[in-house]
């Protein structure tokens, strides 16, 4: 975890070349020490760390990986001619794939509970940024899976358990966020249909389903019935939301509907 700000610092800039489509030499400095990687049309062509220069992408990616290890890193774009060839990489390398094999070593050994905390329980969509990162990259199984689900909108907490997913894709999830690559969509029910799936599981009464005052009448709780429904509705989330998320939201309106129909015939608890 000690290289994460690091990395994440690292990886945005690279990234952002990469849709800027820039070329020059990205200047490292941090500690003392020194780097640079060389950029043409937003392709790595050469990099060296303390004047020891890569000749291999391994090597530029052992490079990267070094440099996120450095605290309080200055990055700096300068535009400047290619460089001399006796040093250029045989075949460059996209300046996002560095970016994305880069994270994924970053975030590889993350405590899951403090990637849980971060995450949430907040309801995920992939970002424009994510989107054009992703085209034409080459991913893991899991992580194409997460894309699938990531297109529909999916919460996070229940991302680890949708087919294809499991805990690499969870964490994979968690690197998308801290790119920007992913974010929490604005807005929306999901928020409140957690809330009401807690109070279902604690046998809340039904006045407290309905977000009602003990003592609230039949007229009340269709008001109230109204109101959550229109926001708790399966079709509220849409024909693509994951299965369990329309599940869960049909169990939730089933049960608003049962305790406004006890709360109206006056045996509510």
């Amino acid at each position: 975890m000690r290289a994460l700000p690091s990395a994440t610092t690292m990886c945005r800039v690279l990234i952002g070349l990469d849709r800027a489509g820039a070329s020059g030499t990205l200047h490292i400095r941090a500690e003392g020490r020194r780097a640079t990687l060389s950029l043409e049309a937003s392709q790595v062509v050469g990099a060296n760390v303390d004047r020891r220069v890569a000749t291999s992408h391994r090597q530029v990616f052992e490079n990267v990986v070094q440099m996120c290890d450095w605290q309080g890193l200055v990055l700096r774009l300068v535009q400047s001619p290619a460089p001399a060839t006796w040093w250029k990489l045989s075949e460059p390398i996209p300046a996002r794939t560095l970016a994305l094999h880069t994270m994924r070593a970053a975030v590889k050994g993350a405590d899951m509970a403090s990637v849980r905390a971060d995450l949430g329980d907040s309801l995920y969509h992939l970002t424009e940024a994510g989107e054009a990162l992703f085209h034409g990259a080459e991913l893991r199984p899991e992580e194409t899976a997460v894309l699938f689900w990531l297109r529909r909108g999916v919460p996070a907490e229940e991302l680890s358990t949708l087919p294809g997913c499991g805990l690499a894709g969870y964490r994979f999830l968690w690197m998308l966020k801290l790119l920007g690559a992913a974010s929490p969509k604005p807005g929306g029910s999901y928020p409140l249909l957690l809330r009401k799936r807690r109070e279902l599981r604690r046998q809340a009464s039904a006045h407290a389903l309905l977000d009602l005052p003990e003592g609230a009448g039949g007229r009340d709780a269709r008001l109230a019935l109204r109101k959550l429904v229109r926001d708790l509705h399966p079709d509220r989330f849409g024909d693509r939301a994951p299965p369990a998320l329309r599940r869960a939201s049909g169990e939730i309106v089933t049960a608003l509907v049962n305790a406004e129909a006890r709360i109206t015939s006056g045996r509510a608890d």
